[in-house]
């Protein structure tokens, strides 16, 4: 059996990303590690089983880890990275209540579920069907 092999970081950047769908029925929260409190991701920039970026209020230094989840009714897809990059908003985002953009590369050990994730997000199967855990974290 092949053992997963995270592509090096050039070759993610190629990767194909996904605009998500804006039709979304459940929420994206934001944590940061050693925080209890979670934070609501204001808006998703763009996808890829590789790495998210994300609008946020809350800043997270450049090297911390952060859980980002999707909850929908009682069902919850949590995946983990680490920030790689982050930047305040433009005036124009701050007037729309963006703080901060934040890019995330998620952890290549967790490829698959990190491929289910972005499934989920950018449309390309039902979001946590009936047969799949409520918990995947």
């Amino acid at each position: 059996m092949k053992e997963n092999i995270a592509l090096p970081f050039a070759e993610q950047r190629r990767v194909e990303r996904s605009a998500p769908l804006q039709s979304c029925r459940g929420t994206l929260s934001l944590s940061a590690e050693e925080q209890s409190e979670t934070h609501a991701v204001l808006a998703l920039r763009d996808l890829s089983p590789f790495g998210v970026g994300v609008d946020s209020s809350l800043l997270v230094d450049k090297g911390k880890h952060v859980r980002l989840t999707y909850r929908e009714a009682d069902r919850a897809l949590a995946v983990v990275g680490t920030v790689v990059w982050h930047r305040q908003a433009s005036p124009a985002g701050a007037e729309r209540g963006e703080q901060y953009h934040l890019g995330i590369e998620l952890r290549p050990s967790d490829i698959a579920k990190n491929i289910h994730f972005f499934r989920c997000i950018s449309g390309a199967q039902q979001l946590l069907s009936a047969s799949t855990p409520s918990r995947l974290y």
